[in-house]
Order: C-alpha cells, then sequence, then structure tokens
C-alpha cells in the first residue's frame, strides 16, 4: 500500500471517528434548565409540598415564584390551592400590578414603533418647537 493509499484510509477513519461522535453527542445531550424550573402546575404542586418544608424565608410566594419560575400571581394561586393562607388583597395587588406592567410594556412598544417609523431626529425636532 502506497503514502497516498494510506492517507486516504486514515482521512476516511477520521471521519467516522466524527460522525460517530457527533451521533452520540446528539444522544447525549441534556436541558440547562433545572428540573424544577421545567415543572408543569402539577408537577409543582407536587414538589412545593416538599419544598415547603425547607423554605425558610419569609414571603413565600415570591419564593415559590422564584424557585419554580413562576410570576407572583401564578405563585399565589397555587399556594392557595396548597392550603397556604394568602390574604385575597395581596393577590388583588398582584393582579393590579400585572395589568399596569402589561399597559407599561405596551406603551413601551407603541413608542418604539413610533420612533422607529418617524425617526429620532424629526422627534427631536417637533419637542424642540413645542416646548
Amino acid at each position: 500500500m502506497g503514502r497516498r493509499e494510506h492517507e486516504n484510509v486514515i482521512g476516511n477513519q477520521r471521519n467516522m471517528l466524527k460522525t460517530l461522535k457527533k451521533e452520540i453527542r446528539m444522544t447525549k445531550k441534556k436541558s440547562n434548565t433545572p428540573r424544577h424550573k421545567r415543572l408543569n402546575r402539577d408537577g409543582r404542586l407536587q414538589a412545593a409540598k416538599s419544598w415547603l418544608v425547607k423554605y425558610n424565608g419569609n414571603n413565600k410566594v415570591r419564593g415559590y415564584s422564584k424557585h419554580f419560575a413562576v410570576d407572583l400571581l401564578c405563585a399565589a394561586q397555587e399556594l392557595k390551592m396548597l392550603g397556604i393562607l394568602v390574604e385575597e388583597k395581596y393577590i388583588k395587588q398582584l393582579e393590579i400590578d400585572k395589568e399596569r406592567r402589561i399597559k407599561n410594556n405596551q406603551q413601551k412598544k407603541e413608542k418604539k414603533q413610533l420612533e422607529e417609523y418617524y425617526g429620532q431626529d424629526e422627534n427631536d425636532f417637533f419637542e424642540y418647537w413645542v416646548h
């Protein structure tokens, strides 16, 4: 076997090894997100029972929200399902805050779209003449 033939055989073997490594790597790829943040409601409610025993913080709603990666309103509702006392006043305030946040985000989005449409320079020009 000549030198070129030998190099071709080695090259083919290297290519086969690369493809095998890719196939192996694809099957072993795992999610980087922690399991407790990937749970659905049923899973969270089951896991929350053991989490509540271990939790030492003052605000259970906020701790639940951070641990299970849900918003505060969802955390309050799920803790209420588990029998934890959550004041209605607090839940109402969370609902108001959520609505306010949605409204503010919508206004920011509209403002950004207007700035993109008209351009920032024109807005500065109009502000100069209005003031």
